[in-house]
């Protein structure tokens, strides 16, 4: 299923453009060579795609802290109780937490192609070339996610280059876009 990158509007697969809104089904491409930079100083509609997307990582961020959290307190109490002292924080914190955190991402995406967070802002993960997402293509995107300085330059990455304004860098490497699933604006 197609959606309407502007209006959220279903669409036929074969599509140019939306039927409710007008709006071109092509992914937005700087007609003009702009960065992504240059773009989102001005393009509302990108703003709101970018500010639903960190909107949508916090969310998640939130859930799989909790459940991390419950994990870590499960794990490490008893044995800080029983003697085994605080090394074990560095075992949780330098290693399992990234890697629970990176599995969500990858498994959510691979599965139902979006996560918590991305449902909850109207988002969805979709390759270009129309197929599902799978297991490998949702690792290499989500790589980054291991360790938020690795996000933040994927993201600078991404808008730094031309062309495809709503992709960080891994995106564009592996061919996927996050997409809008619904009508949801938050910049209008």
């Amino acid at each position: 299923m197609v959606y309407c990158w502007k209006c959220g509007t279903e669409l036929q697969d074969p599509a140019a453009f939306c039927f409710k809104c007008g709006a071109s089904i092509k992914p937005t491409v700087s007609t003009e060579g702009q960065t992504g930079f240059e773009h989102l100083s001005h393009d509302k509609t990108l703003q709101d795609h970018w500010l639903r997307r960190v909107l949508a990582f916090i969310i998640d961020s939130i859930i799989v802290g909790a459940v991390v959290s419950l994990l870590v307190l499960v794990a490490v109490v008893p044995s800080v109780f029983l003697g085994g002292g605080f090394p074990v924080w560095g075992f949780w914190f330098g290693g399992i937490i990234p890697l629970v955190i990176l599995a969500y991402f990858i498994l959510a995406e691979a599965i139902y192609a979006r996560t918590i967070g991305k449902q909850i802002m109207g988002l969805k993960v979709v390759r270009k070339d129309g197929k599902p997402i799978d297991l490998g293509t949702s690792f290499l995107r989500n790589i980054s996610k291991i360790f938020w300085v690795l996000l933040l330059l994927d993201v600078v990455a991404g808008l730094a280059m031309r062309g495809e304004t709503s992709q960080k860098y891994s995106d564009r490497y592996v061919g996927t876009v996050v997409q809008s699933s619904s009508n949801m604006r938050i910049i209008s």
